[in-house]
């Protein structure tokens, strides 16, 4: 299984030094995201790593992306880019754990 990561820049050069070697660029949202997501979910990927803030504009296709999910894999993970955290109402690793053990852990 191998890591994924879509993100600014700033994050995708951070993760390539860090020896991530499918990583993907993105400067503005369009089609694209669509069919790169499609085909991370037919790749031999384990893990999604995408920024937030890239996660938020495109919510809409990470929940059609589910349809192609095979049980729990692969996981998509929101990482904070290269300007910090999102103050968020709702925990991703919260709703990522129940969804994995089948129950909210409190």
């Amino acid at each position: 299984m191998e890591i994924a990561l879509i993100g600014d820049k700033h994050t995708v050069y951070g993760f390539r030094l860090a020896g991530i070697r499918k990583t993907f660029l993105i400067k503005e949202i369009s089609q694209e995201i669509r069919e790169t997501l499609k085909g991370l979910f037919s790749d031999n990927i384990g893990l999604i790593l995408i920024t937030e803030k890239i996660a938020e504009e495109i919510r809409d296709i990470l929940k059609e992306m589910d349809r192609f999910r095979k049980g729990i894999m692969p996981i998509i993970l929101e990482i904070p880019d290269s300007g910090g955290p999102l103050i968020s109402k709702v925990d991703p690793m919260r709703g990522l754990i129940k969804r994995t053990v089948g129950f909210e852990i409190a």
